[in-house]
């Protein structure tokens, strides 16, 4: 470029200033083909955001679904919504005492049958941003939510599964991309810790046919991180310079929950387009 371009340009962004950068997403899905017909899964933090997308994805994939979370009003409004095939319950992650109750009570929500799966979704985030800002009932909120919570759940519903004749089955945990880095604020570090047990736990109980992954996703739009899916998704920050929409997560979430991916196990798929990876 000459040099009476370059003048030219900063003239024009002197009058006019510098245009901003615009980015809208268009829903990429595949055609649903029933891949989860028949299947019963619990979504936990179903009623809104990320848990929702993923709920309406399994029914559209043939599931029967039940979605939980603390308030019941959500949950209610999120079944008239989703239709068919959708039931909810009211239940809080944290009541660790309660977890076997829970899932005796989502099998009878179920008929009896056996439930093939499920994604642990609950989670918090405070959004501190550095460890000054850190507080003791923050810490132990998102400790008890994000890490304890889900931890006893997964063992708890392996567990369930273990008893059922054919004890095969498929969990998802929605962990985080800042698992992949180092961190100082409890976010961050619960989804760490939860990669580790991801790992830990699918290995030591695949050979009953349980497998158990995890997906991290990168910024997605949603209530948690206040950005709009119709707005402006431009996000300089991001490897592909865009935020994400829960649909796009939802599609990796509901191929590990199939039978397709079968030979996947105690893998952290992270979809931030790679911004996690660190290179020369």
């Amino acid at each position: 470029m000459g040099l009476k371009s370059y003048l030219k340009r900063g003239i024009r962004y002197i009058v006019k200033g510098i245009p901003e950068k615009y980015i809208s997403v268009t829903i990429q899905t595949t055609e649903p083909n029933r891949m989860l017909q028949g299947k019963n899964i619990i979504i936990t933090g179903g009623g809104r955001g990320l848990g929702y997308y993923i709920a309406k994805r399994s029914i559209q994939e043939g599931a029967n679904v039940l979605i939980t979370g603390r308030n019941e009003e959500v949950l209610k409004k999120a079944v008239t919504e989703l239709g068919n095939h959708v039931q909810y319950l009211v239940f809080n992650v944290m009541n660790i005492n309660k977890l076997e109750t829970f899932i005796h009570s989502a099998s009878e929500i179920f008929g009896g049958e056996k439930i093939h799966s499920l994604v642990s979704n609950a989670g918090i985030s405070l959004h501190e941003g550095n460890f000054r800002n850190v507080t003791e009932e923050g810490w132990d909120k998102q400790m008890d939510t994000n890490l304890k919570g889900n931890y006893f759940l997964v063992g708890q519903f392996v567990q369930y599964l273990e008893k059922q004749e054919n004890t095969s089955g498929s969990i998802v945990v929605i962990t985080s991309e800042r698992a992949k880095r180092s961190d100082d604020i409890p976010y961050g570090l619960t989804k760490a810790a939860t990669s580790s047990f991801i790992q830990c736990m699918a290995s030591k109980v695949i050979e009953k046919g349980i497998r158990i992954n995890g997906v991290g996703p990168g910024v997605t739009a949603s209530d948690m991180t206040g950005f709009d899916r119709n707005g402006n998704m431009y996000a300089e920050f991001q490897a592909g310079k865009r935020i994400f929409i829960p649909e796009e997560i939802a599609e990796v979430v509901n191929f590990l929950l199939s039978d397709v991916s079968n030979c996947i196990n105690g893998e952290i798929i992270t979809c931030n387009q790679g911004r996690h990876i660190s290179h020369w």
